[in-house]
């Protein structure tokens, strides 16, 4: 059986799809269908670099939820400046992200979306480390 082209993407980033009835391991997720979403509704690329944001970090490597995999994709298309302009710097920002104490912080917050939560928590702390000072204070 071949593999679909999701599965195949996903193999270049180091990144196996299980189904949810098994215990996900290191560089594991259960997450298919937001990835479907994602990729269906922003391609590829975009796909790519949210995972990217992801697996290539020191400590969050491991975090791939599917409200984590949908609040990084919702903060790159929120700011497309980040994302596509400044690429390497978001990058480097996410290595000083804790994505799964944030995670666990939106979770602590149910009934509240774990997603929508997650989003915000995460997007204050890029804003702190991309925007210049200045913009922050004029919004």
């Amino acid at each position: 059986m071949s593999k679909g082209r999701l599965d195949a993407l996903l193999d270049g980033l180091g990144i196996k799809l299980v189904p949810v009835y098994r215990r996900r391991l290191a560089a594991q997720s259960h997450a298919r269908g937001t990835m479907h979403e994602i990729r269906n509704q922003y391609g590829d690329g975009h796909l790519v670099m949210t995972l990217r944001c992801i697996r290539q970090t020191k400590n969050n490597r491991d975090e791939l939820w599917s409200e984590t995999i949908g609040a990084v994709s919702d903060i790159l298309i929120q700011r497309p400046d980040w994302a596509i302009d400044r690429a390497g710097e978001i990058l480097d920002a996410f290595d000083r992200v804790p994505l799964g104490i944030l995670r666990g912080k939106a979770v602590a917050r149910r009934p509240w979306p774990v997603r929508a939560t997650l989003r915000t928590l995460i997007y204050e702390q890029l804003e702190t480390i991309l925007d210049e000072p200045e913009q922050r204070l004029a919004v």
